[in-house]
């Protein structure tokens, strides 16, 4: 039930309230419905597209035998464009379960300095191993941060995607800074870039689904515009906040935090104030 009110005033002086009351059953059936045809479709392409990036992966090593240039260059084409829809595939299957309630937590005390240096080890450089592509990464982090109350497999796909992020747009012999500081209730943790920076009039759209900036920069990158928007809904459904900070051609900011556990004797509660 969706209800509207407005004041009836007249030369200063209030005679009422009109009330609009409209039943939205039917929408909200109709955007459920949406939701789980997109995680339907989604779950369904994901098996097919995993066989073909597999085969094309294999044989790009060679397990078919040796190919000719084009033919490596034609697989090669495949294989991108299978990683591009896979990419779009986990993404959309990740938003419709957010949208339908699927997504759950499991909270638990979670030492956010380990978790950021898996990322960094196991992650980052391995990426830019892999890529050939020179970055410094620098990491300052508040001394004894306390443990924060959180899914540890949703922060690491929270960070991941910001530091994912910061790589993509951050062009060669640039700059990456992850910091973290705590107050009595929350840990903030920040990624902070020396890329291409944001427009000031794309700040407010980095979060709408599928959007992605018309700017050669931006564009030349693969993604779907869905990950920024998965990131604010799990900080989100942590109690935490996101915020961007950004100037065009000198970086970004993001900075998000997490609830403090209580030590109370009860490791799953958290601070309130």
């Amino acid at each position: 039930l969706s209800v509207h009110l407005s004041p009836v005033l007249s030369d200063q002086q209030y005679y009422g309230t009109v009330s609009i009351f409209r039943d939205i059953t039917k929408e909200v059936e109709v955007d459920k419905l949406k939701s789980e045809f997109v995680s339907t479709v989604s779950h369904e392409l994901r098996t097919p597209m995993t066989s073909i990036k597999g085969y094309a992966d294999l044989m790009l090593m060679g397990a078919a035998g040796e190919m000719a240039e084009g033919q490596v260059r034609y697989l090669s084409v495949i294989k991108n464009n299978a990683d591009r829809l896979h990419m779009l595939v986990n993404d959309l299957l990740n938003i419709s379960r957010i949208e339908t309630g699927k997504t759950t937590l499991d909270l638990r005390p979670l030492d956010i300095a380990l978790v950021i240096d898996q990322i960094v080890e196991g992650h980052f450089n391995g990426r830019i191993q892999h890529e050939d592509k020179h970055l410094s990464i620098e990491i300052d982090l508040d001394e004894s941060l306390p443990l924060v109350n959180a899914d540890q497999a949703r922060v690491t796909q929270i960070l991941t995607n910001l530091i994912d992020n910061a790589f993509n747009y951050t062009p060669d012999y640039g700059e990456i800074r992850l910091s973290a500081t705590s107050t009595t209730s929350y840990v903030f943790i920040t990624v902070e870039d020396t890329g291409i920076g944001i427009a000031p009039e794309n700040i407010s759209k980095i979060f709408d689904r599928f959007y992605r900036a018309e700017d050669e920069n931006v564009q030349q990158i693969p993604g779907t515009g869905l990950g920024l928007a998965i990131v604010q809904s799990l900080i989100e459904m942590h109690g935490g906040d996101l915020i961007v900070e950004s100037k065009l051609g000198s970086g970004s900011k993001f900075t998000f935090n997490l609830p403090v556990v209580v030590e109370d004797g009860d490791p799953t509660s958290i601070a309130l104030s």
